[in-house]
C-alpha cells in the first residue's frame, strides 16, 4: 500500500493532492499511536502443558483507568529492538509487527495477556522470551482499544446473558462474564441470569484464569460450564502438522486421559457443547425476556451458535448478538 503512493504521485498528477492528504493522515496516525504507546517490563511465563504464554505488563497509573473502564478490550503489542531475540537481523521484522491481543485481566498496576504461540514472528519471539529465567523484557503496548467500550449494559438491559468461548477466546469472554456477575450481585439480581460455556483442548488451558493465592477457582461456579473437545471447533486442515485452525483458538487432539488441573473441573463433560441446547434452555426460561449472546472463538463455533439464536429472533425475541471473531 505504501509503495503505491510514490507511483501515484509521479504518474497521476490529478491524484497528487489526495496522495499528500493520505500521507498527512498516515503520519498523523503514527504520531497518535506513538503517543498512546507505553513501554513496560513484562513478566512472561509459559502456561504448563499448553502452548499458551501469559504476559503481565505494568501500566502507568495515569492510564490504568482506561483498561478498567470496560472488560474485553485489546491492545496492540510490539517487541522493541532491546527485547528482540538474539541473532535477529536489523532492521528486524518486529519493528513492523503490531499484533492485537485481548486483555485477559486488569489489576491496579498491570494488565495480563494470554496468547497461543503459533508460527508467527511475534508469538514465537514471546515463547523464546518466556524461557529466559527471571527476564523482564520491555514490551510496547498501544491501547486499550475495542468495541466492548460501546457495549450496552448487559446486566441491566438484558434479562439473560449467554456467553460462549473456544480456547483462548475466553480471554475476551471471561472478563465480561466476571464483570456481569459482579454487577448482577451488586444490583441484587440472581447470578443465574448469566451463563458461560467454555470449550478447550485441556484443563491446563484454563489454569491462567485462576488465582490459587486469592482462592479463585472455576470448579464452584455453577453457571460456568467447561468442556473438553476433540476438535470439532477446528477449521479445515491445510497441511499444518499440528492441525491448528487458522485462528489458533482450539487445537485438534483427543484428551480423554487428561488430568484435571487443581481448581478446574470439567463440569460440561468431555464432549462438544450442544450449543443449540444451551441457547434453547436460556430462551425458554422466559417468553418475554430479552437475551444477549456473545461468542469468541473459531468461526465454526460462531456459525453453529448463530443458527439456534436466529430461530428465536425469527420468533420475535429481543436479542443482542456479538461475535468477536479471531483472525481479523
Amino acid at each position: 500500500g505504501v509503495t503505491l503512493m510514490p507511483l501515484l504521485f509521479f504518474h497521476a498528477k490529478p491524484l497528487r493532492i489526495y496522495v499528500v492528504e493520505a500521507l498527512a493522515l498516515f503520519v498523523f496516525d503514527i504520531v497518535c499511536r506513538k503517543l498512546d504507546t507505553v513501554t513496560g517490563f513484562a513478566t512472561i511465563t509459559a502456561v504448563p502443558n499448553t502452548k499458551l504464554v501469559k504476559l503481565t505488563i505494568p501500566v502507568p497509573q495515569s492510564k490504568i483507568h482506561r483498561f478498567t473502564a470496560a472488560p474485553g478490550q485489546h491492545v496492540y503489542l510490539q517487541i522493541p529492538p532491546e527485547s528482540t531475540p538474539a541473532k535477529t537481523s536489523l532492521p528486524s521484522i518486529h519493528d513492523l509487527c503490531y499484533n492485537p491481543f485481548t486483555v485477559a485481566s486488569v489489576s491496579e498496576h498491570d494488565v495480563t495477556l494470554v496468547l497461543r504461540t503459533l508460527k508467527g514472528p511475534t508469538t514465537k519471539a514471546l515463547e523464546n522470551l518466556s524461557r529466559l529465567n527471571k527476564a523482564r523484557p520491555p514490551l510496547n503496548i498501544e491501547g486499550p482499544l475495542g468495541s466492548s467500550r460501546n457495549f450496552p449494559n448487559l446486566a441491566r438491559e438484558y434479562d439473560r446473558i449467554v456467553l460462549v468461548a473456544g480456547g483462548v477466546g475466553a480471554t475476551f469472554i471471561m472478563p465480561i462474564y466476571k464483570s456481569v456477575q459482579e454487577q448482577l450481585v451488586t444490583e441484587g439480581k440472581s447470578p443465574d441470569r448469566a451463563t458461560f460455556a467454555w470449550s478447550m483442548r485441556s484443563t491446563a488451558e484454563a489454569s491462567w484464569a485462576i488465582d490459587p493465592e486469592a482462592g479463585d477457582t472455576l470448579s464452584e461456579d455453577e453457571n460456568l460450564k467447561l468442556y473438553l473437545t476433540s476438535g470439532f471447533l477446528a477449521e479445515e486442515n491445510h497441511g499444518d502438522e499440528e492441525l491448528l485452525p487458522v485462528d489458533g483458538s482450539v487445537e485438534l487432539t483427543d484428551l480423554a486421559s487428561d488430568e484435571e488441573v487443581k481448581g478446574v473441573k470439567v463440569t460440561g463433560g468431555r464432549k462438544r457443547p450442544d450449543l443449540k441446547a444451551i441457547v434453547d434452555e436460556s430462551f425458554r426460561l422466559g417468553r418475554e425476556e430479552s437475551v444477549a449472546v456473545l461468542v469468541c472463538g473459531p468461526k465454526s463455533m460462531a456459525r453453529e451458535l448463530r443458527k439456534p439464536v436466529g430461530v428465536w429472533v425469527a420468533r420475535g425475541r429481543d436479542v443482542w448478538f456479538h461475535d468477536e471473531s479471531f483472525g481479523w
